[in-house]
Order: structure tokens, then sequence, then C-alpha cells
């Protein structure tokens, strides 16, 4: 008796044989089928008992001699017409393969086809990897000759004020369109340098975008919530705001605090408002905000301090969160360090984008290389400058204003 069986791989076509014709099983032939229908049929194995043999009648007997229908003798065969059956020619014989030795074999040929799958796998990845770098040669490529051929298509007289702007980090699309404005104003018979750069500050100071002046109200005060990464300087923005305040004729500015658990944080804010007489309050939980607050409710402006821990820490994103529900303030100021990696700037304000930001404070403005991010900051994410820190002495914070702001871009 002859069988096929086919499977998804030798090693399950051995099984299916083992268990339904045993042991003595001999096959004759395997082989992979190319395209298959069937996903579960990839290969074929041809098998057969070599203890069954057809069997003729006894001589002068046939079949048809016993008037009883075909049946099957005891070894399953169906008796067959030996008188009738014509002589066929002889097949060629596939060499068999003992089914307990198979298993080994079919092993072996696993392993192979393994091997074969793994090489053409890895083969496949370092083509992909080849061909991502030669990609990536060529958009590096072509991206410096863009910026070649863009630099040499500027008019002359308008080189150095785009040095500048390649020198303050601006992204190339900001600083094309700032030149192109640039150079409507400039008419072909004034474009000396001084000119040139008056018309870009110009066009610079029309592009920043500025927060309103904070309008005091009566009844309530008005309250202004800093945020932002550690060590971006929130509690000096806070305690010169607050000094300032002060000094301007507002002494009825308070201070609260989040920032309890910064070694050294709380005692320096404590330090500042003893010296400067100005109300401090802790908050460790927002259950505590309803009775702080309406402690505060005679004060004109309260300033909010938080803790600044990772931009990772989801347990520190969501305490923040919990804290601005409670409080809603009326501004919220995202503190950053103007002298952070343009990269670091967006990624940190990507993560304060959830708290509802309106505001944008930029702190270390003097140590800072590059001034770009005062305008294509607020400009990428829609919020407006509030505040610039330029410098470490107690009153060294301004108001943003776009002609100063300018000024320090194109000297």
């Amino acid at each position: 008796m002859i069988k096929k069986f086919r499977a998804r791989t030798f090693a399950e076509a051995a099984l299916r044989i083992k268990a339904e014709m045993g042991p003595d099983a001999v096959i004759l032939d395997h082989h992979e089928i190319k395209n298959p229908p069937n996903p579960n049929e990839k290969v074929e194995v041809i098998v057969t008992l070599d203890d069954i043999s057809e069997v003729p009648p006894p001589p002068g007997k046939s079949s048809k001699d016993t008037g009883k229908l075909a049946t099957y003798n005891n070894k399953g065969i169906k008796p067959v017409d030996w008188q009738n059956v014509k002589q066929k020619p002889p097949e060629k014989k596939t060499a068999s393969i003992p089914l307990d030795k198979s298993y080994d074999y079919m092993e072996s040929i696993l392993a192979e086809f393994k091997e074969s799958i793994f090489t053409e796998i890895k083969e496949n990845v370092l083509a992909e990897i080849k061909k991502l770098r030669e990609d990536f040669s060529a958009a590096r490529s072509e991206f410096l000759e863009g910026v070649k051929v863009t630099r040499d298509r500027i008019p002359k007289e308008f080189s150095h004020v785009a040095a500048e702007l390649s020198k303050n980090g601006f992204p190339a699309q900001i600083a094309q369109d700032l030149l192109a404005e640039t150079m409507l104003f400039c008419p072909v018979n004034s474009r000396d340098d001084a000119y040139v750069k008056e018309q870009m500050r110009k066009v610079l100071a029309n592009r920043i975008p500025i927060a309103p002046r904070p309008r005091l109200r009566k009844g309530r005060p008005l309250v202004q919530m800093f945020i932002g990464p550690a060590g971006a300087g929130k509690s000096g923005v806070i305690s010169k705001l607050a000094g300032k305040a002060t000094i301007t004729g507002n002494p009825n500015v308070a201070i609260v605090t989040t920032d309890c658990y910064r070694m050294g944080a709380l005692e320096q804010m404590e330090a500042f408002a003893a010296a400067a007489d100005i109300e401090l309050e802790r908050i460790a939980s927002p259950e505590e905000v309803p009775e702080v607050f309406e402690r505060l409710r005679d004060k004109s402006t309260v300033l909010v301090d938080t803790a600044g821990r990772s931009l990772k820490n989801e347990e520190h994103e969501a305490e923040l969160t919990v804290f601005y529900e409670a409080i809603r303030p009326d501004e919220v100021h995202l503190v950053l360090p103007l002298n952070m990696r343009n990269r670091d700037l967006e990624i940190a304000a990507e993560a304060y984008m959830a708290l509802k930001t309106n505001r944008v404070v930029f702190t270390r403005q003097d140590e800072a290389s590059e001034q770009g991010a005062l305008l294509w900051l607020p400009i990428k994410y829609g919020i407006p400058l509030s505040y610039i820190g330029n410098g470490q002495g107690p009153d060294n914070i301004i108001n943003a204003e776009k002609e100063i702001i300018a000024s320090w871009i194109i000297k």
C-alpha cells in the first residue's frame, strides 16, 4: 500500500506517518511543493509498508471464479483478476529509507532548511541596512547640496544676516522665510549692510509672539503657575518677579510652592520670602489647595512654584496634572533655559503642552550662544513669550520685548 502525506513541514509529516502507518513504514520519496495552494501543505512524503505485497490467487483461480463480490483478504489487499491484468513496464524504484532512520534524516533536512532560511533572512537584513545607509548618505548629500544652492542663491548683500540666522540656530525653512520677507523691504539701491540688518530686525520683531501683560483684578488674585524641567530656573524666576513687584509698587504678592521635596529648595524660598517680606505658603498635596488659597484671597498676585523632575517620569507628570486641576491657574508659564539644545527644547515643550501651557519664559539668555529659540519655539508651539531671564542678579528679568529680542539675534 502506497500513501501520500502532505504537511507543513517534514517533521510534521513524519509524526503523521508514524501515527497512521506504524514503524514499518518506508519512505519512497519526499519533496517540497512549489506554490502550494494550501499553506499547510508545503511538503509531500510518499510511503509504503514493506511487509505488504499483493498475493496472486492459486493457479487456475481468479476472483471471477468465486461468484462472490470482491472482498479484502486478511492483509487488507483487494483480490485482483490476474488473468486480465496487463503487464506494466517496470517502474523506476526510488531508494527507500526505513522510518526508524528517516527521523534523523528529516531532522538533518530541517536543520539545513532552518540554516538556509536564517542565511536568507540575514542577507535580507544586511541588504536593508546597506540600502538605509545608502539612502541616508544620499539624503545627506542632497540636503547639503540644497543648503549650498540656497546660499548660492542669496544675494551677497544678505549673506551676513543669513549667517547670523544660521549661527542662532534657526531651522532652514524659517530662515529662508525671514530672508525672503526681508528682501521685499530692501530695494536694490538700498542694500547696504546697516539697512539690511535694520529691515531684518523689523521682520523678526513682527514675527515674535509676545504675551499680553498680566492684568490685576479685584476680588481674587491673579494666579501664575510656573512649570518646567529640573534646573530650568523656575524658583529664580518667581523670586525675581516677586521682588520686582514689591519694588514697583505691588507689595500684595504671595508665593505658593509645591516643591517640598527637593533638598534645599524650600529653605531657599523661605529665606528669600523672609528677606523680602513676602508671604509664602507650602502645599504638600492637592487637598491643601482650597484652604491655602482661601487664606490668599486678598492678594493681588499669587506665584506658584512647582517641582522640576525628569521629563520621562510619569509619576511626576500625573502629580503635576493633579496640582494643576486643583489650582486652576490663570496663566501657565513654561520655563526653559535658552542655552539648552534645540532638540531638548522641543522635547521639553512637547512634554508640558498637555498642561495647557499659555506662556513661555526663557532663562539664561545671557549664557546662550544661540538666540533663535526666542522666535521659532513660540511660533512652533503657539505659546507667546512672557518673561526673559538675562542674568543672575535679582533684577535680571524683563518683560519680553520684540525689539530687544530682535537686537539680540541680529547685532
